[in-house]
């Protein structure tokens, strides 16, 4: 079977899926395609604003020490419009750093926090499908948050995460410029989204019921602000290295710090 016929059946496959495996409420629209060359808004990836009165901040650094294993090459010849948009191959690599500081790691507060009130963002989170990848990697939402699910590739896409605690859904956006929303009603922490289309498409999605998280910068650093007074253990979450957990209190007006090393 030639490579078009394979991806023709590809397309097929994933259509009937999508049409299967819908759930759950959706908008979707189709959207002009964005200017030639613009950049991709920037997606809400990180730790929500402080709530209001105050608070203290939590800062660190997670840092990897060992050796980087190297990136996995991705086969794209399923679908003739990925090999056109990287000519030149494709890698994939979970395990990213830079001057020692790991990135895309998901950095929150597991217990201690005190019961409060914290309304969702209106403000939508993103996710985009732009050049066969995922972008951002590490989604971190709250619950009952808007998450804008965007198409900036001219193939078909399907999003499809695979929750625990919250609904499953698979949504197909065949067409570029499409978009959907879709909000997750329960705290999850981490779960994989796919494209089945795609297999090398992955991304992953926390949903969080307070605004204490942030996602680690590209050089391992982050900051989670808002924090009032208290003892507190921090999670530092990463889809290879696992998790690692440390306690930290807090006092009113004083910022903290609380740093992580993972090892390969």
């Amino acid at each position: 079977m030639s490579t078009g016929n394979r991806f023709a059946v590809l397309v097929l496959a994933a259509v009937a899926v999508t049409a299967a495996c819908g759930g759950g409420e959706k908008q979707e629209t189709s959207a002009p395609p964005p200017t030639a060359g613009a950049a991709a808004p920037p997606a809400a990836a990180g730790g929500a604003a402080a709530p209001a009165g105050g608070g203290s901040t939590v800062s660190g650094k997670v840092t990897f020490e060992g050796t980087v294993p190297p990136a996995e090459k991705i086969k794209l010849s399923a679908d003739p419009k990925c090999v056109e948009m990287h000519k030149e191959g494709m890698e994939k690599q979970p395990i990213m750093v830079k001057d020692g500081g790991l990135a895309n790691v998901y950095v929150y507060v597991k217990s201690g926090l005190p019961p409060g009130n914290y309304p969702a963002p209106t403000e939508a989170a993103e996710i985009d499908q732009q050049g066969c990848n995922y972008k951002p990697h590490i989604i971190a939402m709250r619950t009952g948050q808007p998450l804008k699910i965007k198409n900036n590739d001219d193939t078909l896409h399907n999003i499809h995460p695979r929750p625990t605690v919250n609904a499953e859904f698979n949504i197909g956006q065949p067409r570029k410029g499409m978009e959907s929303t879709k909000t997750f009603d329960k705290k999850e922490v981490m779960f994989p989204v796919g494209c089945d289309v795609h297999p090398w498409m992955r991304a992953y999605i926390s949903v969080n019921d307070n605004p204490f998280y942030a996602v680690t910068s590209e050089d391992g650093t982050f900051e989670i602000k808002g924090l009032p007074p208290g003892d507190y253990e921090i999670e530092a979450w990463h889809e290879k290295l696992k998790t690692q957990t440390q306690k930290v209190s807090v006092k009113a007006g004083e910022p903290a710090k609380v740093d992580f090393n993972f090892k390969g």
